[in-house]
Parts: C-alpha cells; structure tokens; sequence
C-alpha cells in the first residue's frame, strides 16, 4: 500500500475514441463565437452552469471588472443549469453557435478534446497551469497523452465525515484508521428498531446525484493504491478493486451500510454515524446543523492498513473554444480570470473559491489561504491534504460510460446482494468493450 507522501503527484489519466451518436454530433464542430463588432471591440461570450447564486455574483464581478479593465475585449456570461451543460454544449457546438469560452466538469473533457472541440493551451498557459496547480487538480484537467484541458476551477476532494458524539456512543474516541476500524465502528454505530428498520446508518457510501455511489468507491479504491481506467481508457481494476466492492457487500449485508438512506438528509439529524464525501458537505452542514454541527469530525478515508490513505479529486475546468474567431482574446482573459492576484498574493478567483468551502486548486492560493480557512474550520484540514494524493476522477472519452457503469454494478452489490466476483467480472469486461 502507498502512503499519502508516497503516492504525491501521481495519476494522470487519457482519452479514447468517442463512439456512436455523440462521436457524430461534435465531429461536426467548425465555428465559434459572433466575433467582434463593428467597433472593433471583440466580443466573447462564456458559457458555464453559474446560474446561480453565489456563483452568479462571485464570476459575475470578476468578468465586470475584467469588462471595464478591458474595453475592447467584451465578455459576456450565458448560463445554464448543470444538468443541461453537456447536452448544450454539445449541440451547440454542432449548430455553429458554441460559446467561445466554456466551462466543463472535467470528467468530460476527453470527450471533447479527443472530438476537437477544445483549443489547445498557448505554451505559456499550459505551462502556468502545469506549474502552478495542486497534483490531483492538474492531472483531473491533463489528459494520459499529456495534454491540458484548461483551467482547473471548482476543486473536490473526498474524505470521511463521522459524527463524534454517535462514535462516542459506541465506545470510539477517534475516527478509523484502517478498513478493519471502519467495519467495527460502522456495525457498532449503526441502529435498528424492532421492525429491523434503520434508525441509524453506520457508513454511507453514497451521495445524491449521477452514479452517486462510485466517488466513495473510487475513493476507497485509492485508499487500497488501486486504479480505475487505464490510459487507453480500459479498466485498470485489479483484485484491489474486487477487494473495495467485497468490504462494501459485506456492509451491506450487515446493514451498516444501505442506499435507502441519503446521508445529506440523514446525516444532519443524527441519523448516518459516518460517511465518505466531498468537502463542499462541510458549508452545507454548517448551514443545516446548527449548534449540532460541533458533534462534525473530518478525516482521511482510511485504506486496508493503519497510514493508508485515498480520496478522489474531481473538477471543473475553463478552456476555449476551438471554433471561436478569437481564441487569443479568449485565453487571455481566462489568464486574467484565473492568475491575476489582488493585493493580498491570491488570485481573485481562488479567495472566491475558498469562501465556498472549496480548495483553491492553485497553490499558492491553497498556501496562502489554507492557513485563515483551517484556523475557521478545522475540518478542512483532510480535505485541503488530499489536493497531494487523491485519484483525479478520469477524464477519459469513456470516462462517463465507465463510471455509469460502476454505478450500476455497485448498486446491484449492495441493494440486490449480488455476487462480488461475478459483478466485477462483468463490470471489467463491459469497461473494455466500451
């Protein structure tokens, strides 16, 4: 097993030939943005999710005050919501009419760059980002081949969040340190009533969303020094992989741990002892648990033995249009948007960041800043360490089909008591197909 120290700048995943329909829609992509206007002002427009609030305001004064620093070269913000932005993008590129700077969840971004809609870094902006960023968010934005995507942005790593007191209760003064810990304390915390319904959850492996169980596995995958695609985009999980999916069966089978239960509902009321997820959960419990939120404990995800550790990193990246009349323009703006520092030496767009309970994917920002947010909240402190070492989510072209993938077989394990060996067997064979 690899350490956190042993495993600091590893992992970087590539992309792979898109097939069926989606292949076809952005094989077609040849144009960009309206250009510039007869006043010779260029004028850029940004696609991204930040719809709302606070992400709305927060980006939204950065590019006025990018707009009046810069006359000529005129941004315009265009939003969507997040469930929308691939299919958007997309078909608007397929249409002629892609934004010429786009914002992406990274682990689409194989798709993308493999089909060409994505402009290529100028040297000196992939040389900025390959310097300047944290491992795990430079490899969620660098494709196996070595090329960068863009700009890493919103920035996540995963940890595991215990309750203290319902750990006290059950006779544990500190969270677990191995996956033999992690059984014992998730089938001594967890609680039914006479029916043999769940009162409390032990451990919760999942989170609301698309393929909402595969980040706590992949986080424990990385804990155990496993893979999950290979460069070529084939699946690199081996009997690490096979051992992650038995520890959760054998939860599930003891009902420490169960899909029924949503820990962002359970969790606030006392009703999930632990569970692995990512470090955006610290603002919103704060905000949903009140004086309660002081019982909140934040710590690594443990891995087979006691000084392993693993985590998962996803993000979201900006990058230019390949199509726009005028990526030059765009590029330095996202330069601006992502490098310019304010008096206090962090980049405006980082200090946004971390007062959303996000690490700051660029360094120095996650240096400078670290320290004031860690002193506020100390249980970001296993949140901002997993930027060394957590596995960045794939950003393989058949990133997405492969984690959908996941899902299913890791719901079939737990929820229908499948069979491990026989799951994972045809949970390999479908990735390579793929």
């Amino acid at each position: 097993m690899k350490s956190a120290a042993q495993r600091h700048r590893r992992r970087l995943v590539t992309t792979v030939a898109l097939t069926g329909a989606a292949a076809l829609a952005l094989a077609g992509c040849t144009t960009g943005a309206e250009g510039g206007g007869d006043d010779g002002v260029v004028k850029l427009t940004f696609l991204s999710h930040y719809g709302s609030d606070p992400f709305k305001t927060g980006i939204g004064d950065l590019i006025d005050q990018w707009n009046e620093e810069n006359p000529d070269i005129q941004v315009t913000s265009q939003a969507v919501n997040f469930d929308e932005l691939l299919t958007t993008l997309n078909v608007r590129q397929t249409g002629g009419r892609g934004a010429d700077i786009v914002s992406s969840y990274s682990l689409w971004g194989g798709q993308l760059q493999a089909n060409g809609v994505l402009s290529a870094p100028p040297k000196d902006v992939a040389a900025d980002i390959t310097d300047n960023y944290s491992p795990a968010a430079l490899a969620s934005v660098t494709t196996g081949d070595g090329e960068i995507l863009g700009y890493p942005t919103e920035f996540n790593t995963y940890a595991l969040f215990y309750n203290k007191q319902l750990l006290a209760d059950a006779g544990f003064d500190a969270p677990p340190a191995n996956w033999d810990e992690l059984v014992e304390a998730a089938n001594a915390t967890t609680k039914k009533d006479g029916s043999g319904n769940t009162i409390v959850q032990g451990l919760s492996l999942i989170q609301d969303g698309d393929n909402h169980t595969v980040h706590p596995f992949l986080s424990l995958l990385d804990s155990a020094g496993g893979e999950f695609l290979a460069a070529d985009g084939k699946s690199a999980m081996d009997d690490k992989a096979e051992d992650v999916m038995q520890l959760e069966s054998d939860l599930a089978e003891t009902g420490a741990t169960s899909t029924s239960i949503m820990p962002t509902k359970a969790f606030p009321t006392g009703g999930v002892a632990m569970a692995v997820q990512a470090g955006w959960w610290i603002g919103s419990l704060k905000a949903s648990m009140g004086d309660d939120y002081a019982n909140v404990g934040v710590a690594p995800v443990p891995g087979p033995e006691t000084g392993d550790v693993g985590s998962l990193a996803y993000s979201f990246f900006t990058g230019v249009n390949s199509g726009s009349q005028h990526q030059e323009e765009a590029w330095k703006f996202l330069s601006w948007l992502n490098s310019h520092e304010t008096e206090d030496g962090v980049t405006a767009l980082g200090d946004f960041l971390a007062t959303q309970g996000l690490i700051p994917p660029r360094t120095t920002d996650a240096e400078i800043l670290g320290p004031k947010y860690l002193a506020e909240e100390p249980n970001l402190e296993a949140i901002y360490a997993a930027a060394d070492y957590a596995m960045a989510e794939s950003n393989a072209s058949n990133a997405y089909e492969a984690k959908t993938a996941t899902n299913t077989a890791l719901n079939d394990i737990i929820v229908n008591g499948a069979d491990v060996k026989t799951t994972f067997s045809k949970l390999v064979k479908e990735i390579d197909a793929q």
